[in-house]
């Protein structure tokens, strides 16, 4: 199940790693240049203190004392400077208005994290490995960006290429090359770091002693030699020693900001210092880019951050778990659904959009859309700089017999748990070989074509776009007049020729496709009659992996939880401040943020 979208899930990470972001704030809503200004808090939040018995020991009792809180002005600058000009654009809020919602937001995050140690007290939520691996992976997330700037700053001022900026992140991003398979999840393992024999964890009010004290994914044997300055040529290895020290130094730089930090706190952020630049030079950096991520210095940079984001994480699916709709809900909506597509798709463009999409589509208003799927065994880099090359002096059809010819000096390899399995290279042929004799087998079943073909992609494909995609790639099959064609030409042309050859669907093209990307061995994944509809109780795909009566029960799930965790919200929110009265707004502090404005 998806994770519920709320706001404050969002502003997280933009607020709570603030304190080390500069004090000029250039090109922003709000424009204020007296750092020591900004160590003013403009909310307190007094302690509060809660008992009970433990959830799964009802014998035993539990008390819990929250810390006192300050939201400071570096906060609440940091929060309206990231989305004040959207609501100022899209509600047309004055300056107040958007500095009391902002403060409104910090208060209530605060709160819910209060409600959710309270729940880890008393047993009735728990850190998970995998929650502890999404804080792990945030926080290498945030040091490997950090690291390619800096590593682009050296290679621009070399005159030399640059690397690509991270892309987004995604659901099927994953720490491989190549996504793996998904097999059924194992029940999530219960983590118990905070609770010592008789002691409820009131030493370690903030439950995440796992951060500096466990064993991080990262020092797993297997990571070791993906890490930077362990693979690559001397100039690779060399720009990793010289980035990853530079990168201790900016974090350094940036932790002589953070707001908030104890004399002894400051003390052990300066030896995390002095030990990551004592690796570098006895061990190397990989020993150095290991450790830094477990260190105070980045727990107070980016990990407190990620773990307070997962902790609220933890607590809304605690307190949503047992929503649930109806089947008469689904049925409703169902009926909602296809209606407002009729009548949508009744205007072309419409249609368009939601066939190449990723919406469920009930009504099929034409048949002009094939869908295939593929399996892309690329040209090197090397090759396709010596095609390009040969493209630039040669006539077109000397440039596709050459590129005919190339097809045979691709080395393609077997993925093993995400990786190239590069102890056996294999050629096009001998692949292609394998796949089209196992889908002639699989042939006579839609289902087990689809399948098939799917475990292929997994063990062979490199095009990212194909893990995953269930429906596979929407080709136009009849171009309007003046309409361009969105994917290579002889990609789009193969696709039309399933139907126009009369393939059926679950079959292979009897021959691999070239392009200037390199080989497709493609799959016809389904051909849509006009007019067609999808029932509630069919499935979206011939593979039967998502039945439409699933993915509308999740549509409303979602709706449903997030409305239940608003409401839950509210009555918390309402306790803390109004029975518990533990919030005070300081707006001395910040008044003169609307009114320089």
């Amino acid at each position: 199940m998806k994770k519920i979208a709320c706001l404050i899930l969002c502003l997280m990470l933009s607020t709570f790693v603030l304190c080390s972001c500069s004090s000029t704030y250039e090109n922003s809503f709000i424009k204020h240049n007296i750092q020591r200004d900004y160590a003013q808090a403009v909310v307190t939040i007094d302690p509060i203190t809660e008992e009970g018995k433990l959830a799964d020991d009802n014998t035993k009792t539990w008390t819990y004392t929250s810390d006192a809180i300050n939201i400071y002005k570096s906060q609440l600058v940091n929060f309206v400077n990231n989305y004040g000009s959207a609501y100022g654009s899209y509600y047309g809020w004055t300056a107040k208005e958007i500095i009391d919602f902002a403060i409104e937001q910090l208060v209530l995050t605060e709160l819910v994290l209060i409600e959710a140690d309270i729940k880890f007290e008393a047993h009735e939520i728990f850190w998970a490995q995998e929650d502890i691996t999404a804080v792990q992976t945030t926080v290498y997330n945030s040091l490997d960006s950090m690291l390619t700037s800096i590593y682009n700053e050296i290679l621009e001022k070399a005159g030399r290429d640059t690397f690509p900026e991270a892309e987004e992140e995604t659901e099927e991003t994953t720490e491989t090359t190549y996504p793996v398979r998904e097999e059924e999840a194992p029940e999530a393992e219960r983590v118990f770091v905070t609770y010592g024999e008789g002691d409820s964890g009131v030493n370690n009010k903030q439950h995440d002693a796992w951060y500096l004290d466990s064993t991080w994914e990262i020092e797993d044997e297997i990571n070791f030699n993906s890490l930077p300055g362990n693979y690559g040529n001397a100039d690779t290895k060399s720009l990793a020693r010289e980035g990853v020290l530079r990168l201790i130094s900016s974090l350094e730089e940036a932790a002589e900001n953070l707001i908030n930090v104890t004399e002894e706190e400051k003390q052990e952020i300066a030896k995390n210092v002095e030990d990551m630049r004592t690796l570098c030079k006895e061990k190397g950096v990989a020993y150095a880019y290991m450790a830094l991520g477990k260190t105070l210095l980045c727990k107070k940079l980016y990990g407190d951050a990620a773990i307070k984001t997962q902790k609220m994480t933890i607590l809304e699916n605690y307190i949503v778990e047992d929503v649930n709709v109806s089947e008469e809900e689904i049925l409703a909506k169902y009926n909602k659904m296809l209606a407002e597509q009729v009548n949508s798709f009744a205007t072309e463009s419409n249609y368009d959009t939601a066939a190449t999409g990723d919406d469920l589509v009930l009504y099929r208003a034409n048949g002009n859309y094939v869908y295939v799927k593929h399996i892309l065994l690329p040209f090197s880099d090397e090759q396709t700089e010596y095609l390009t090359s040969y493209k630039d002096i040669h006539t077109e059809d000397e440039y596709l017999a050459e590129r005919d010819r190339m097809v045979n000096n691709i080395v393609a390899y077997q993925h093993v748990d995400g990786e190239d399995d590069t102890t056996r290279p294999l050629t096009v042929s001998q692949i292609f070989s394998e796949v089209k004799s196992s889908m002639s087998r699989a042939s006579a079943s839609a289902y087990d074509a689809e399948r098939t073909f799917d475990n292929f992609i997994y063990k062979y494909n490199t095009d990212p776009g194909s893990f995953g995609n269930e429906k596979g790639y929407a080709v136009k099959y009849s171009l309007n007049s003046g309409e361009s064609e969105t994917y290579m030409v002889e990609f789009a042309e193969a696709a039309r020729a399933f139907r126009d050859e009369g393939y059926e669907v679950g079959q292979i093209y009897d021959n691999y496709i070239v392009t200037d990307y390199g080989v497709h061995i493609m799959y016809y994944a389904a051909d849509y009659v006009g007019g067609e509809i999808l029932g509630l109780n069919d499935y979206t795909t011939a593979g039967r992996y998502t039945l439409v009566k699933n993915v509308i029960e999740e549509e409303l799930l979602n709706e449903a939880k997030q409305e239940e965790f608003s409401v839950w919200q509210d009555e918390r929110i309402y306790y803390y401040r109004n029975v518990k009265d533990i919030v005070t707004t300081i707006e001395k502090a910040f008044k003169n943020l609307y009114e320089e404005q």
